[in-house]
């Protein structure tokens, strides 16, 4: 056995020989060719997110330098969830663990049945031909199919505007698993991104003759405005007590404290102030009466379907209780870019220098 030899894994090996082999067995990929990640920071939640593949020729431009933890590329990942650093192989998922182990028993059974197929083939040869009694080997043919490894893509995928690395998380991530920059503007820039493709589809059904899904879509557009400010800040927030006060973090990110704070200026304002943060100084008063109005709006088409109460008509003299609120596509346009203004404002509180 001292030639005893593993051709298929040795297709693997990166260093050593033998049965001593080191192997190199890339991790199953989803459709889109990215890969399971797993953050070790139990504090992450979600802790999955996908890692793809970036330029080969990608630099980082010297204007953008200032936002990056680290330089892009093999060594550390950083869990774009809670901003977490370690090396990269602490971030393996535990089912490609499992899924290349089980690859490498499949190919070490492959080898071990050809070097039997071998054995037995080579004793027949051996076997004299007109002896009285006779023997033969025979090893029974493997017909397992090579294990299979489902990997699901995510369904926010992006490319970091900062290093172009793509990545995928659930909805909403605070960084780049690469470079660490923080994306927080990119997501909620996509959020608006969809909103205004509901608002087109409204005006679609809307010239169709269909005036009650057209308005329905608006309204959900609207709604949807609101529901990604509202979870952005609150991400954000809990970050950043987590970093700044981690003492107080069960007292000032509890259920009862946090609420719906987000979705009111004033309550939103005053947890902010924990941080010595103002997250609305980049709006002028104007906008800022402009953001608590539409505020206000949602909560009518959320759960008034989107009839005016006299709380309401009293807030903007121009509706009256019992009607429905009218929604325009440029109002909600407007009603976004006040939003995304407060978030890109607010993410430079996630700078490396701020931390």
């Amino acid at each position: 056995m001292k030639n005893l030899r593993f051709p298929r894994l040795e297709r693997h090996r990166v260093a050593g020989t033998g049965d001593q082999m080191t192997l190199s067995v890339p991790a199953p990929r989803s459709p889109s060719g990215k890969v399971y990640q797993y953050s070790p920071n139990p504090e992450a939640v979600p802790r999955l997110f996908l890692l793809g593949d970036a330029p080969e020729d990608r630099t980082i431009p010297p204007g953008q330098r200032h936002r990056i933890r680290r330089e892009p590329g093999a060594g550390e990942t950083i869990c774009p969830y809670s901003g977490y650093q370690g090396p990269d192989q602490d971030f393996t998922h535990f089912d490609d663990i499992k899924a290349v182990k089980d690859y490498v028993l499949w190919l070490a059974e492959g080898d071990v049945h050809d070097l039997l197929g071998g054995l037995a083939a080579d004793f027949n040869r051996r076997q004299p031909r007109d002896a009285l009694i006779t023997m033969k080997m025979d090893v029974r043919t493997r017909r397992s199919p090579p294990p299979l490894a489902i990997r699901e893509d995510l369904l926010r995928s992006l490319d970091c505007d900062v290093c172009q690395r793509a990545y995928a998380v659930y909805a909403l991530a605070l960084f780049c698993p690469d470079c660490g920059a923080p994306n927080v503007r990119l997501h909620f820039q996509r959020e608006t991104d969809l909103v205004h493709q509901q608002i087109a589809l409204a005006g679609q059904q809307d010239s169709e003759g269909r005036a009650e899904i057209a308005y329905r879509l608006v309204g959900n557009a609207h709604e949807d405005v609101l529901t990604a400010f509202e979870a952005t800040l609150k991400a954000m927030y809990r970050h950043l007590v987590r970093q700044h006060l981690p003492d107080q973090f069960m007292r000032l990110c509890a259920k009862q404290v946090i609420g719906a704070a987000f979705q009111n200026v004033d309550r939103a304002s005053a947890l902010y102030e924990h941080l010595g943060i103002e997250p609305f100084s980049v709006l002028s008063p104007t906008d800022l009466e402009y953001l608590k109005l539409n505020i206000q709006k949602r909560h009518v088409l959320g759960h008034n379907l989107g009839v005016a109460d006299e709380y309401y008509a009293e807030i903007t003299q121009d509706e009256k209780p019992g009607e429905t609120v009218r929604i325009l596509g440029d109002e909600i346009r407007a009603f976004a870019d006040l939003c995304l203004r407060v978030v890109t404002q607010l993410e430079k509180q996630l700078l490396p220098n701020r931390a």
